[in-house]
């Protein structure tokens, strides 16, 4: 089979559930920072029984967004952060980002090792190093989409 003339495309994670989760964990997080405001604002308006100055809202406001961005980041460290679609057409790789919404195209003569990592919960992602541009992971799926897209990457890689 010619590099040149094959065409693959593989989906990683299902879209729609990925955005569902995103808006879950997004309201999520802001309930959590929004309950972290409102306790550290009455905490510091409890203050003192002496004291006759009225309590700021700026750092209660600085912590609950904290707390907020906090929770985001990791949900999308460990599960958004990875490309969640791959093409490969015409001796090159297409890797589409949702979150923030982008897409790469490499050449495939620059794919340097493909491999199936084990995340959590019976999830995995794929993983590309090229020689120039570092390393390229997807976001969660099921391990029988990543094993066939690595399968198929590997035998390319290994066409004279």
């Amino acid at each position: 089979m010619k590099l040149e003339m094959v065409t693959m495309s593989w989906t990683f994670g299902d879209p729609i559930g990925w955005m569902v989760g995103c808006l879950v964990f997004g309201l999520f997080s802001l309930i959590l920072g929004g309950g972290v405001y409102g306790i550290s604002f009455r905490l510091a308006r409890m203050g003192s029984f002496d004291e006759s100055r009225q309590a700021s809202r700026r750092p209660s406001i600085v912590l609950g967004g904290l707390m907020s961005i906090g929770i985001f980041s990791a949900l999308y460290v460990a599960s958004l952060s990875g490309f969640s679609q791959l093409e490969f057409r015409n001796g090159h790789l297409t890797i589409q980002y949702m979150l923030p919404e982008r897409t790469m195209v490499l050449p495939f003569i620059e794919l340097m090792r493909v491999q199936e990592e084990p995340a959590f919960k019976g999830q995995w992602r794929l993983v590309l190093t090229t020689k120039a541009s570092g390393t390229y992971e997807s976001v969660l799926a099921s391990r029988t989409d990543v094993h066939k897209a690595g399968e198929f990457l590997r035998q390319q890689m290994a066409l004279p």
